[in-house]
């Protein structure tokens, strides 16, 4: 996975990718790598050259019986975390905590279609330098999670908290014989250390890598997200991926639905939507159910990437929003992630505020009431407007 993030206090985006296969070495490349980028204008990217060693040192106990031995980068590159295996890496930058800091999960296993375990936690001051969290230090794991599991800040509850947005295979239906759908958990922000994960008469979460029983009144964890007729036909499709990010007084949700029939070699046809919600947990969606992003053929497992949109050129008049996308390519046309296979980002920009429009009558337009509070930033209400005369 990937996760652009801006970083006010060094004024610069950082952009966080696999580099590398999610395992061992593989082509030649060693595996099991996080890698990262530096920008000051959301487009041109630079790999610094780290001072240190990535900590802590590669994991070989996770390693499958006669895999290769896990190469240790030198100094000098932008490796942040290397471990036997990765799948993602998913971050987000507490502003609310003082002094800001840069906390992540990262998933170090491989699913094999059967596993799940507790993602590991992460700290860093900068975005460059990583450790797991000191003793006595609140971030962890929330408890197990599934892959693709990923989480959030939500800072516009009155008490802020932290969500978790969490996979779900449920035991029949969607494209791959199994339904995907999400359910939420949120633990407050305020809590330290950070709440677990409690289901009722003391189950985990997960039982089994597919999901079947019923859900339990008093569960921590609640259904949250999947598809509806309006996505597709019955079986036709699922939901990938939920995300989220403040903006401005809304959450937008980056969504991935994952479309029919399967393709196989873990290709996704995934496609990338959006949604909004004021408090994190009743996502509206337009009407209109095309896709957010228009992608090229042979794009495979299409995602917003975890922390989009971002805003470039804050407090001009050329303001954007900048969506990062994550993409799957295969060179010459191929149809596995075991061959000839490439991770890439892309960018999409939109204007600011351009999520929805408002349709005059008669020359003027009447809102709802609306109030505003300045806490930081520019001090102004921006309006997109078509107007004459």
């Amino acid at each position: 996975g990937r996760s652009p993030l801006y970083d006010p206090a060094r004024r610069r985006l950082l952009l966080w990718y696999r580099c590398g296969w999610r395992g061992g070495p593989y082509h030649g490349v060693p595996g099991g790598r996080t890698c990262v980028a530096t920008s000051r204008d959301g487009l041109r990217f630079e790999r610094p050259k780290l001072a240190t060693r990535f900590s802590p040192a590669p994991d070989r106990r996770a390693l499958r019986p006669r895999s290769p031995k896990v190469v240790r980068p030198a100094r000098g590159t932008n490796v942040v975390l290397a471990t036997a295996h990765v799948e993602a890496f998913e971050v987000a930058y507490d502003f609310l905590r003082t002094p800001p800091r840069f906390v992540a999960l990262r998933m170090e296993y491989m699913t094999g279609g059967r596993r799940y375990r507790e993602y590991t936690p992460y700290v860093s001051a900068d975005g460059l330098a990583w450790t797991k969290p000191p003793k006595g230090d609140g971030w962890r794991s929330p408890g197990v999670l599934a892959d693709r599991s990923t989480f959030f800040l939500n800072p516009l509850r009155r008490d802020p908290v932290w969500a978790f947005s969490l996979r779900e295979n449920l035991c029949r239906g969607g494209p791959s014989r199994h339904m995907r759908a999400r359910r939420l958990f949120e633990a407050p922000h305020a809590e330290a250390p950070l709440r677990r994960i409690a289901m009722r008469g003391g189950r985990p979460l997960y039982g089994a890598y597919f999901q079947c029983e019923p859900l339990l009144e008093g569960d921590a964890a609640v259904p949250w997200f999947a598809v509806d007729r309006d996505d597709c036909a019955f079986e036709q499709c699922d939901v990938y991926n939920v995300d989220g990010v403040a903006y401005e007084s809304i959450l937008v949700h980056g969504l991935a639905l994952l479309h029919g029939p399967a393709v196989g070699g873990e290709l996704k046809n995934n496609s990338a939507h959006v949604g909004f919600s004021r408090d994190g947990f009743h996502i509206t969606r337009p009407d209109d159910r095309r896709p957010f992003l228009d992608v090229p053929e042979g794009w495979w497992n299409v995602q917003l990437a975890s922390g989009s949109p971002i805003v470039a050129g804050l407090g001009s008049r050329e303001e954007r929003l900048y969506f990062y996308v994550g993409y799957g390519f295969g060179k010459g046309g191929g149809k596995s992630v075991y061959k000839d296979y490439e991770e890439r980002t892309a960018l999409a920009t939109l204007r600011r505020d351009g999520f929805a429009r408002l349709q005059a009558t008669n020359g003027t337009a009447t809102t709802r009431p609306l109030a505003f509070s300045f806490v930081s930033g520019p001090r102004y209400l921006w309006v997109n407007a078509n107007v004459k005369g």
